[in-house]
C-alpha cells in the first residue's frame, strides 16, 4: 500500500515541476528573445512483486526533468531602433558581463553606454567590443547581415554570432542569457545566420499551448492528490481492523 502512496506523491512532485515551468514561460511571454523551457516525464524504478503466486511489477511513479528550451524562432518585431538586432537562423549574440563571464543571448535589444560601447540592458558588452565614436548618431550606424558594424564609411567592428553543438546543454543565467558548459560545447561561429537591424526577436512562447499544459498539469496533480487521500483512508481502515 505504501508503494501506491509513494507513486502518487512522486506524480504530484512531477506535475508541480511542470506547473513551475509553465508559470516561468508565461511570465516571459513578452520577453524579447526568450525561448520556452520544456519538461519531459520518465518512469521511476519498477519493482518485481509476487502476490498470490502471480509475478508482476509495481512502479514508483514518474519524475519530471528539464530537457532544455524550444529552438523555434520567435516572431520578429520591427522597432526602427538601429541598435535593435534580431537573428535570422540558429545562434546567439556573444556578450561579456562586467565580471568577465561570457554569456549568450538571442535578445538583441542593445544600446550605447556613456562611453559609446554597445551593451545590453544589463550592461554586458557585445563581443568583440564595439564603440560608437562621439558625435555619431544611432541613425548613422549600419549593421550588415554578416554582423559588420560601420558608421560614416568606417568599420567599427563585427558582432560575434555564435552557436553551440548542444543548445540544450546551455546553463540559464537569467534575463534570457545562457552560459556555455561542457555539455553544450564551446561557442563556435554560427553558420548561415544573418543579422536583421531595426528588429528584435519576440518570445516564442505559445500562450495557448502553455495554458493547455497548465490545465492538464493541474488536473493530473489533483488526481494524484485524491489518490494520496484515498490510500490514507484505506490505511486508516486497515489500522482500525488490526486494532479491533
Amino acid at each position: 500500500m505504501l508503494e501506491g502512496l509513494y507513486a502518487a506523491a512522486a506524480g504530484m512532485s512531477a506535475q508541480q515541476q511542470q506547473l513551475d515551468t509553465v508559470a516561468n514561460n508565461l511570465a516571459n511571454v513578452s520577453t524579447d528573445g526568450y525561448h520556452s523551457e520544456q519538461v519531459a516525464f520518465s518512469d521511476l524504478l519498477y519493482n518485481d512483486i509476487d502476490e498470490t503466486g502471480t509475478d508482476t511489477k509495481a512502479g514508483a511513479g514518474a519524475a519530471a526533468r528539464m530537457i532544455g528550451t524550444s529552438e523555434a524562432a520567435g516572431a520578429l518585431q520591427q522597432t526602427g531602433n538601429p541598435f535593435d538586432l534580431a537573428l535570422d537562423g540558429p545562434g546567439y549574440f556573444e556578450l561579456k558581463q562586467a565580471g568577465g563571464q561570457t554569456v549568450l543571448t538571442r535578445d538583441g535589444s542593445f544600446a550605447t553606454d556613456s562611453q559609446g560601447r554597445l551593451v545590453n540592458a544589463e550592461g554586458a558588452f557585445v563581443q568583440p567590443p564595439i564603440t560608437v565614436p562621439k558625435g555619431v548618431s544611432p541613425q548613422q550606424v549600419t549593421i550588415a547581415p554578416n554582423g559588420v558594424v560601420s558608421a560614416g564609411g568606417k568599420t567599427l567592428g563585427k558582432l560575434a554570432i555564435v552557436d553551440v553543438a548542444a543548445p540544450n546543454g546551455l546553463l540559464a543565467a537569467g534575463g534570457g542569457q545562457f552560459t556555455p558548459t561542457a555539455a553544450s560545447g564551446a561557442p563556435q561561429p554560427a553558420k548561415g545566420t544573418t543579422v536583421i537591424q531595426g528588429s528584435v526577436e519576440g518570445s516564442n512562447v505559445d500562450l495557448g499551448n502553455e495554458m493547455a499544459m497548465m490545465m492538464s498539469a493541474e488536473r493530473t496533480y489533483a488526481m494524484n492528490s485524491s489518490s494520496v487521500q484515498m490510500q490514507d483512508q484505506m490505511m486508516s481502515i486497515a489500522n482500525q481492523l488490526i486494532s479491533s
